[in-house]
């Protein structure tokens, strides 16, 4: 039986998605969705519930969450998070968007990979040392990181590309028919002309990030500098700075003024949801220390299902959750419920409740 796994956070799900997954040839389709946000700290357009059955309507057979707290992180860890969670579930390949569509190009730079000789020694970014090393573009990149996660761990999955269609990934404008993501989201009015239906269907239901500033500027206020400190990627000394929000009004102007040679937007942007949801170093610190042992469930069809059933017996299987199962649920709760406060979005409900299902059979016979 032929497994596949794909990585995707969908922020949205467009043509170019449709045409990957209809290039996959496989017996079982996995996916693992990054949550509400993504691995660059941005509140995704859909919430996650809304992606997995968006993802269903594709046709993925399971849908997976990759929970925030191992979803929100650089591109290295984020992926090694990611094959982690998909190698329990016993796949056999994992098929990527790729720009280069060269497999060979991974395992040349992964012979030669030194993590700690490419940070650089004038405090530049990671990212920024990580692409002096590595010349590939976004999804290679991510590309990369898998086939490197899955070598040092010696999981038995083929890695496989798919060459990836239309601009690059941070290409703002739209100039083909296969737009990336980033300029959908940036000419979000057109958003209909490059999605399948079963997404635009879901656009009066698009998340303004702009409507948690306030909140934001309200938690960083309502924190001294000392509980500023103590959450997660608040490096010593960015304290202050964070505490000038009270001057800004919007995202863009109060994450231009925190960003520097040494952090990145995106290193920001992660900061600050972290500083959101009141995350400290020490949760994060005591959810690593544990090996990942579960899956949680966002949604199946009949298919995902059966499979779900015959590996029920090897690994913690999460359908639904609750708080005092594991830190890493409870901070998704917690997210959820401040989502909730903002949104309207019933998310709590859904993450207590069961996981969306799509009967094929009655699709089939309408």
């Amino acid at each position: 039986m032929k497994i596949t796994g794909v990585i995707a956070e969908y922020n949205p799900l467009h043509n170019g998605h449709v045409y990957h997954f209809n290039n996959i040839k496989s017996d079982l389709k996995i996916l693992i969705l990054s949550s509400s946000y993504t691995m660059r700290g941005d509140l995704s357009i859909f919430d996650k519930f809304t992606k997995a059955r968006q993802a269903l309507d594709l046709g993925y057979d399971l849908v997976l969450e990759l929970p925030f707290v191992y979803a929100v992180e650089r591109a290295d860890i984020f992926a090694a998070n990611a094959i982690d969670f998909l190698n329990l579930c016993k796949i056999n390949e994992i098929i990527i968007g790729s720009e280069n569509n060269d497999i060979s190009e991974y395992e040349k730079y992964y012979n030669n990979y030194d993590k700690d000789e490419i940070i650089s020694k004038d405090g530049e970014s990671y990212k920024k040392a990580s692409m002096n090393y590595l010349p590939f573009k976004s999804n290679d990149l991510l590309g990369f990181f898998y086939y490197k996660a899955i070598k040092d761990n010696q999981y038995n999955i083929d890695v496989k590309t798919i060459k990836r269609l239309g601009n690059d990934y941070l290409e703002k404008e739209i100039n083909t028919d296969y737009p990336s993501a980033s300029a959908i989201r940036n000419n979000i009015k057109d958003i209909k002309k490059y999605v399948p239906d079963y997404v635009s269907n879901d656009c009066l239901n698009i998340l303004d990030e702009n409507k948690i500033f306030n909140y934001l500027k309200y938690q960083i206020l309502n924190l001294s500098t000392d509980e500023l400190k103590d959450i997660f990627m608040v490096d010593e000394g960015l304290e202050n700075k964070i505490k000038s929000i009270y001057k800004y009004n919007n995202f863009k102007e109060f994450i231009s003024s925190l960003v520097s040679k040494r952090y990145t937007e995106t290193r920001i942007k992660r900061m600050l949801s972290y500083i959101l949801f009141n995350i400290k170093k020490n949760d994060i610190n005591n959810i690593y220390n544990e090996k990942i042992n579960f899956i949680r469930v966002l949604g199946y069809n009949n298919n995902g299902k059966n499979y779900l059933n015959n590996i029920k017996k090897d690994l913690n299987i999460y359908t639904n959750i609750k708080e005092g199962i594991n830190k890493t649920f409870d901070i998704e709760l917690k997210i959820s419920k401040i989502l909730d406060t903002i949104f309207d979005l019933k998310l709590l409900e859904k993450e207590q409740g069961k996981p969306i299902y799509k009967d094929e059979q009655k699709v089939k016979s309408k």
